[in-house]
């Protein structure tokens, strides 16, 4: 974990799987605003060499129970349609030093 202003923040990577990873990525940085609200700050994302309708994308947060529910809402479950994901999978990641 990585401490900035007092707060604890937690990495979370995504592996994301879709059927069009344009639109994906379309919806994915239409939403850049919904995540901040749920105090979710974006990382880099990696497309897949082997696989290019996938992705790991890597977020941090310093709540991780308002992060989770971003992943419940109405908004991302929508997003999630529009962008034909077809699967996706949570790790938490700890860094080390």
């Amino acid at each position: 974990d990585f401490t900035t202003r007092g707060f604890v923040m937690q990495d979370i990577m995504i592996r994301i799987e879709t059927d069009d990873f344009e639109a994906w990525k379309t919806q994915h940085y239409l939403h850049a605003d919904n995540r901040a609200a749920f105090g979710i700050s974006d990382g880099p994302a990696y497309q897949d060499i082997d696989n290019p309708n996938a992705a790991l994308f890597h977020i941090r947060t310093d709540d991780m129970d308002r992060a989770m529910q971003w992943f419940q809402s109405d908004v991302f479950k929508e997003a999630s349609r529009l962008a034909k994901v077809t699967g996706r999978v949570f790790f938490l990641a700890q860094p080390q030093v």
